[in-house]
C-alpha cells in the first residue's frame, strides 16, 4: 500500500471521503496513551465509552450526519510534526442522543477511564442536572483485515475530528501481525501501570504467567517503592493481578495506598522452575540494594 493515502483505502471499501469523518486520538494522559489500541482489542466497550463525547469543533464535525467515522490512534512520531497513527477500525456513525450528566459521570466505562487512567473532563459536563451529546459510534467488519496492521502518517491539531476528503495522511506502513497483539519481548522494558494490568491483551497475560522473578511498584503519588518477589502460579501475572484487584493495595506495605498510581516494572527475571525460597533470597538483595526497608515501603 506504500504510495496510497487514506482516501485511497477508503476506497477500497467503497466508502466516499465525502461521507467519511476522520478520528485521530492522541490523549494525553500517558497510560491511556499506551493503552488505548489494546483497548480496542480486549475493552471495545471503553473505547466506545472515550469517543462517545466529544469537545465542540469535533461534535460539530460528527453532526454533519456523515455515515463512517474512520478511527486512529497515535503509537509515535515521524518527525517533522507527523505522528504515526494506527487504524483501530471503521464505526458507523448512528448520530447523538442526549444524556444526563449524571448518567454520563455514571457510565461504567467513563468512570474507568476517569478511576484508572485519571482522564478528567473538568466542567465539560456542567451541571448533573443538564444533558450532554453522546455519540453512538457503532464498530463495523470493514477493512477489519487492517485493524491494528495500517499506519498513516498525520499532521495532528486540537481539531481531532477531520472530514477524509481533506485530511492529507499518506500510507506509511502495513504491518504482517496487527500491533493490538503485539507482545512486551523484552522484559527489561516492560513498564505497566495498574490500568494496563487490569486490561492485558492475551499474549502479554500469557507471557507475564510463564515469567517469574523480582519486580518493583513505584507509586507515582510521591515516588515510594516497594520491592516484591513472583513465584508459583501465573507468576508475575498473578501476583500483579493481585494488587490491583482493589482500589486499594493487597500487601501490608501498601494497603494504604491507591493502586491506580502504582506502575510495575521487573528488576530480575529467573528460571521458571527456580525454587520458592531462591526467588525470596533474590528479592531480599533488591530490598537492600534499593534501601526500600529503609526508605521504601518494604517495612
Amino acid at each position: 500500500m506504500r504510495g496510497l493515502g487514506l482516501r485511497d483505502v477508503l476506497g477500497l471499501a467503497g466508502i466516499r471521503p465525502q461521507d467519511a469523518n476522520v478520528m485521530l486520538h492522541s490523549p494525553k494522559e500517558r497510560y491511556l496513551a499506551q493503552a488505548l489500541p489494546a483497548l480496542a482489542l480486549t475493552r471495545p466497550e471503553v473505547l466506545g465509552s472515550y469517543q462517545a463525547t466529544h469537545n465542540g469543533p469535533a461534535a460539530r464535525a460528527l453532526r454533519k450526519g456523515r455515515p463512517w467515522v474512520a478511527v486512529f490512534v497515535r503509537v509515535g512520531d515521524v518527525g517533522a510534526g507527523v505522528s504515526r497513527m494506527l487504524f483501530v477500525g471503521i464505526y458507523a456513525n448512528r448520530g447523538a442522543r442526549w444524556r444526563g450528566n449524571a448518567e454520563i459521570m455514571a457510565d461504567p466505562g467513563i468512570r474507568l477511564l476517569h478511576e484508572a487512567f485519571g482522564v478528567d473532563w473538568g466542567d465539560s459536563f456542567g451541571e448533573p442536572s443538564h444533558r450532554s451529546e453522546w455519540f453512538d459510534l457503532e464498530a463495523t467488519d470493514t477493512l477489519a483485515d487492517l485493524r491494528g496492521r495500517l499506519i498513516i502518517g498525520a499532521r495532528l491539531t486540537p481539531t481531532y475530528v477531520r472530514l477524509a476528503e481533506s485530511l492529507d495522511a499518506p500510507v506509511l506502513a502495513l504491518l504482517e501481525e496487527g500491533m493490538f497483539e503485539t507482545p512486551p519481548l523484552d522484559w527489561r522494558k516492560v513498564v505497566l501501570s495498574a490500568a494496563q494490568i487490569r486490561m492485558l491483551p492475551p499474549s502479554w497475560a500469557a507471557r507475564l504467567a510463564e515469567w517469574r522473578g523480582v519486580y518493583l511498584i513505584v507509586d507515582e503519588s510521591d515516588g515510594a517503592r516497594y520491592v516484591g518477589a513472583a513465584y508459583g502460579e501465573n507468576n508475575l501475572l498473578g501476583r500483579w493481578q493481585a494488587h490491583v484487584a482493589g482500589a486499594q493495595g493487597v500487601t501490608r506495605d501498601l494497603a494504604a495506598r491507591e493502586t491506580r498510581n502504582f506502575r510495575f516494572s521487573i528488576l530480575e527475571r529467573v528460571s521458571p522452575d527456580m525454587p520458592p525460597e531462591d526467588v525470596i533470597r533474590l528479592e531480599q538483595t533488591w530490598m537492600d540494594r534499593l534501601a526500600t526497608r529503609v526508605y521504601g515501603l518494604n517495612a
